[in-house]
């Protein structure tokens, strides 16, 4: 696939199904499921991988045992720390090379449609990050490029450094409910008040924004009932009593709209005021289904509002 900011569709396949704790039972079974139901882009990641094997791998099998290559667009990231010390940056020039490449003999492919810096090291100057991801582009390596968990302003440095093949996406954490504190290290999120300048900018950049956990770690599932998600993580994250509140009336627009709050949570991201795309991790054709019908909920701004703040 080429032109990915204009191709890549608004919902996501999430990577989080296909390696770990969360791994489902029939990979390829899944994937089928999830292109059948009209979900034609594929996250994934060098660092997502278990004792069994890595997600790269298991995307890549199907993709190649289904001859699908063209007809789906393939994420890539890299440049993530890794064992044995998860601590130390891998944000250099000279990863960028070696990490688009061991992705691509994971998967078993020529090329990625979208490679995505996993992680950002302030201390690598923005325009040698930038050189190592145009030479990529100009390899035919990589269709394109972009940053994962960056600060705005640091993306915006390093799309200013490219001359050639500027990046054309960002992927931060973005949902309805604020996240108060890191799942991990590292991590960034353009949600909230606090973050309504990186919005504005993002939107006036006309760029890709790859959104992740627009459910906010299963806080706005409605899999507890009336309650949050019980997950000490999930609580740690996201519990707070404006969130409550959001979640709250985030299952009172569900209901009033005959949908699910999951997807209300999914169309408060996709009708964002930037060129979103929504990384859903469905575990079952139905729910990816899902995922694509709250594209058409198409909130408009009142409602937005509402969810945000209980005002019209």
């Amino acid at each position: 696939m080429t032109d990915i900011p204009h191709r890549l569709p608004a919902v996501i396949q999430g990577a989080t199904p296909l390696f770990g704790s969360t791994l489902v039972p029939d990979p390829l079974k899944l994937l089928d499921e999830v292109y059948g139901s009209g979900i034609t882009a594929f996250d994934s990641g060098l660092v997502y991988a278990d004792e069994e094997g890595t997600c790269d791998e298991r995307l890549g099998s199907w993709v190649t045992s289904r001859g699908l290559r063209d007809s789906v667009a393939l994420i890539g990231k890299g440049c993530h720390p890794g064992p044995p010390d998860w601590t130390a940056s891998r944000v250099t020039p000279e990863m960028v090379a070696a990490d688009i490449v061991l992705s691509l003999e994971r998967m078993g492919i020529d090329r990625l449609d979208l490679w995505l810096f996993h992680r950002d090291d302030p201390a690598v100057p923005a325009d040698e990050l930038a050189d190592a991801a145009q030479r990529e582009v100009a390899k035919g390596n990589i269709a394109s490029w972009g940053v994962s968990n960056w600060s705005t302003k640091r993306f915006l440095e390093v799309k200013a450094a490219a001359r050639v093949s500027p990046p054309v996406a960002t992927s931060p954490q973005f949902s309805l409910v604020d996240q108060i504190a890191e799942p991990w290290p590292g991590v960034t999120t353009i949600t909230g008040p606090a973050h309504l300048e990186d919005r504005s900018r993002l939107a006036d950049s006309d760029v890709s924004v790859i959104c992740w956990s627009p459910l906010a770690g299963g806080f706005l599932t409605a899999i507890s009932g009336s309650k949050p998600a019980s997950d000490p993580e999930t609580t740690r994250c996201y519990d707070s009593p404006q969130n409550r509140d959001r979640r709250k009336r985030c299952f009172q627009m569900a209901t009033s709209r005959g949908c699910s709050p999951e997807q209300v949570a999914i169309s408060y991201v996709a009708t964002s005021e930037f060129r979103s795309h929504v990384v859903c991790a469905a575990r079952s054709g139905a729910e990816a289904a899902a995922n694509l019908e709250a594209i058409d909920l198409q909130l408009d701004g009142e409602e937005r509002q509402w969810l945000e703040d209980g005002h019209r």
